[in-house]
């Protein structure tokens, strides 16, 4: 699937659901008695009877509810739709499940309480159900600030850090440890984004700077931002997309239509080809700039992206005093 589609679910003069979305996995979090339960069950009940069931489905992509019963057969069946996944789906969190899903061209929406970490979703598409009578919305869980800051609560913008702690080990680590080098600024990796919240626990004292990307995040968000909340003088976090895409957001890299594709990512990227849009990112930067000075490779990052010039640009993105 492609793009960005609107879905509205409502039962006749009753609840109403009005919600968008853009990539293959969105997850909705929330306490019990938020309307989880209620929406899945109003897309279980038009599933099984349709329009007899008394409820309206309005969406440009059909919407069904996937259950226990059969569900690799169902999902087998199941092409270009939105997949509805409830939290007690007993094969929620196993690596079956994990590669049925993201190797398929639908979209799922899975409420769910747990982090997931099977599945590579965006930080951006974690929501919690917002109700206002009886029409309920979704909004994000987590708060996105200027130069894609993240938080939970509104936080007092910091610029003076000890480290700039990235996931990254191999581009990521060298760009961000050229731009500081001979800088007080320390550039340290935690080697995968899982184990982000590990490191600042190991590091409490340390006023740190975290890079991550974001596309992929989703699982690990509420650990790390929960910490941060807990001690906001210490941490910042920073998620864009991916590195790949801070270097195509600068400018870097010029090529006609990019300006579209990274204005609505969704509408170029399909979800059976890439897992996250970070891959997608990566395979784009890598096709942009093949043969050219700027030639992508993630374990050897070109020579083009290190000089000062290019570097303040993407650093433009996610600026503050010392790290800019």
């Amino acid at each position: 699937m492609i793009g960005t589609h609107q879905v509205r679910v409502s039962r006749r003069r009753g609840t109403s659901f009005r919600f968008e979305v853009r990539r293959n996995v969105t997850i909705v979090r929330g306490d019990s008695g938020t309307g989880k339960t209620t929406l899945y069950e109003m897309v279980v009940d038009h599933t099984r009877l349709g329009d007899a069931s008394g409820v309206s489905i309005q969406c440009d992509k059909p919407c069904v509810a996937l259950t226990d019963i059969d569900w690799q057969n169902q999902l087998e069946q199941t092409r270009d739709s939105i997949v509805f996944v409830d939290e007690g789906f007993e094969p929620l969190a196993s690596e079956a499940f994990a590669h049925a899903a993201l190797g398929s061209d639908n979209y799922f929406v899975i409420f769910s309480r747990s982090e997931l970490a099977n599945l590579p979703y965006s930080v951006n598409e974690v929501y919690r159900i917002k109700t206002s009578d009886k029409f309920h919305t979704f909004e994000p869980l987590y708060k996105r600030r200027e130069g894609e800051r993240y938080s939970l609560s509104r936080v007092t913008p910091k610029t003076d850090f000890d480290v700039l702690l990235t996931e990254d080990s191999k581009s990521g680590l060298q760009f961000f440890s050229r731009r500081f080098e001979g800088e007080e600024l320390c550039v340290e990796t935690s080697a995968s984004n899982s184990k982000i919240t590990a490191w600042l626990l190991d590091h409490l004292d340390e006023h740190v700077f975290v890079v991550a990307d974001g596309a992929a995040f989703g699982p690990y968000a509420d650990r790390v931002l929960k910490l941060q909340r807990e001690r906001p003088e210490n941490i910042t976090v920073c998620l864009p997309e991916s590195f790949e895409w801070l270097l195509l957001k600068s400018g870097i890299v010029k090529s006609e239509g990019l300006g579209a594709v990274l204005e609505d990512p969704s509408a170029h990227i399909e979800s059976a080809s890439y897992a996250t849009w970070e891959r997608f990112f990566a395979a784009l930067l890598v096709e942009l700039t093949r043969g050219t000075p700027f030639a992508y490779k993630k374990a050897e990052l070109a020579e083009a992206y290190l000089v000062p010039a290019s570097a303040s640009r993407a650093m433009a993105l996610i600026a503050c005093r010392n790290v800019r």
